[in-house]
């Protein structure tokens, strides 16, 4: 028994020995434990309304689960709008011991009149009795951006933006989805995958990412696809992008490929950490930790390149071209960074519509801002705009704009999908600005759904300004064509 005990003494002397040769030293560079779930409050909708309550304040239609698995409300019934006010109540989210959460839902809201108002988020810290109508409790409503009609049955659901409920951080609370309809429109809402969780919300924001605004590690972990600066900091390093090869640590660092950054250096989870990779260059040269441990090791640090995943799962920056030290000091080449940037990947970002004639609105689909007055097998008369958010040109001599776009269908490209500029515009319809438009003669239809970039389209007469653009889509009775645009970019 005793050689046994010896012999096992032995391994495991020969084993700690053999880890201390090795690059990846557990006593030196220890993993971290796995993260503890974020999840507050969850409820897909897969099998039911779960505990969620569904309260009838006017009209006989109410929210009920589709065995496609969702909950669902809708006024439209047989062919008939119907006047109706329904609200899906959840249980009580507990936020009495976190300081800062945010929830989320995969949705589609369709054909309503005013989605604004008509499909709306609310909160309620006294709402107890589950049997009383909500008119019982004293109701918030969440200011968000409202809800788009993606002119399509999506599938899966788009997921919303991340709402923030920190303002109810420390209070108990429940959260509700109130559907309005009218004898007139009556439109659908379908939601599922409701979520509540730990932390502040993260959205894409228009400046955000900019070096004057860097993302924060979260949010670069929650927009990948983009290039963006991050700020945070240098908290270790990964090896071979391997999800269990994380040393949140500088000690015995042989390799310079490069570093792990957070948003803190006390709470430090792989799921809060991005790789930020080191090309070789400057950029290697002056972050790795091997050779700049001392300098570098719980510093911040900003990083300039795309975000993105490996393919062990992690969050990573790869292309890292620029760097920004605490001291000011810089290294690589410094991007020309864009005045505004929209892809149109999952949103309309910070563009905003006006329907100025028909029930067809701008949404998103295929990735793209999509139009189209023609609803199978019906073409429909419409006016639609979609406008930027304010372009701020004040210091800026020859800005350009381009953007990649498909047009199809159309009476003629040219005067169907035409873009305009205002110097006075604030909201509302655009007949409350004055527009100018710009050249389009070069739209046509490419007899495919192949995009084009068009542009860059000279800013230089708006220099010192500032403005926003428009999109305006045209249709009729007769002829209704699809406008899709995506990449929209504003230069220096």
């Amino acid at each position: 028994m005793k050689k046994k005990i010896i012999y096992g003494w032995m391994l495991l002397i020969f084993g700690m020995a053999v880890t201390s040769c090795s690059n990846l030293v557990e006593s030196i560079s220890p993993i971290k434990p796995v993260e503890e779930s974020n999840t507050i409050y969850s409820e897909t909708f897969a099998s039911g309304l779960g505990n969620f309550t569904a309260k009838s304040v006017v009209g006989t239609e109410n929210w009920i689960y589709n065995s496609n698995g969702y909950a669902i409300m809708t006024g439209y019934v047989g062919g008939v709008n119907k006047a109706d006010e329904t609200w899906l109540i959840s249980p009580v989210i507990d936020l009495t011991n976190v300081t800062e959460a945010h929830f989320t839902f995969d949705h589609v809201a369709r054909y309503f009149a005013n989605a604004a108002t008509d499909a709306t988020i609310m909160i309620s810290e006294n709402y107890n009795n589950v049997d009383s109508l909500p008119t019982s409790a004293t109701w918030t409503q969440l200011v968000i951006k409202p809800f788009v009609d993606p002119n399509a049955w999506p599938s899966p659901l788009p997921t919303s933006d991340q709402i923030s409920l920190t303002s109810f951080a420390g209070k108990k609370i429940k959260i509700a989805f109130k559907y309005v309809s009218t004898t007139t429109k009556a439109g659908t809402w379908e939601l599922k995958n409701f979520l509540v969780q730990r932390g502040e919300a993260v959205n894409l924001i228009g400046n955000s990412g900019k070096e004057a605004v860097p993302y924060t590690v979260s949010e670069a972990i929650n927009n990948k696809g983009l290039s963006k600066y991050v700020k945070g900091y240098i908290v270790g390093y990964n090896w071979g992008g391997s999800s269990s090869a994380n040393f949140f640590t500088a000690d015995s660092c042989t390799q310079v490929a490069n570093v792990l950054i957070a948003d803190s250096v006390s709470d430090i989870y792989i799921s809060k950490c991005l790789v930020v990779q080191l090309p070789l260059g400057i950029v290697r040269d002056s972050l790795n930790l091997k050779s700049g441990k001392a300098r570098l090791f719980g510093k911040q640090v900003t990083v300039y390149g795309l975000l993105g995943s490996l393919a062990s799962g992690l969050s990573q920056m790869s292309n890292t071209s620029y760097f920004i030290l605490p001291n000011g000091s810089t290294g690589g080449i410094k991007p020309i960074e864009p005045i505004l940037s929209e892809t149109f990947a999952k949103t309309l970002g910070d563009f905003t519509t006006q329907n100025v004639l028909g029930a067809q609105v701008w949404g998103v689909s295929f990735s793209a801002a999509t139009m189209t007055g023609y609803v199978s097998p019906t073409n429909n008369a419409n006016e639609d705009w979609l406008i930027s958010p304010v372009v701020d040109l004040t210091t800026i001599t020859a800005a350009k704009l381009s953007f990649d776009h498909v047009i199809r269908y159309c009476t003629n490209p040219v005067t169907d999908g035409t873009i305009w500029v205002s110097e006075n515009y604030v909201d509302g319809l655009p007949s409350t600005a004055t527009w100018t438009q710009l050249p389009t003669s070069t739209f046509k239809d490419p007899g495919s759904w192949t995009f084009s970039t068009i542009g860059p389209i000279s800013l230089a007469s708006y220099s010192g300004k500032k403005i926003r653009f428009a999109f305006k889509y045209l249709s009729t009775t007769t002829k209704a064509g699809t406008w899709e645009i995506k990449n929209v970019l504003v230069l220096k």
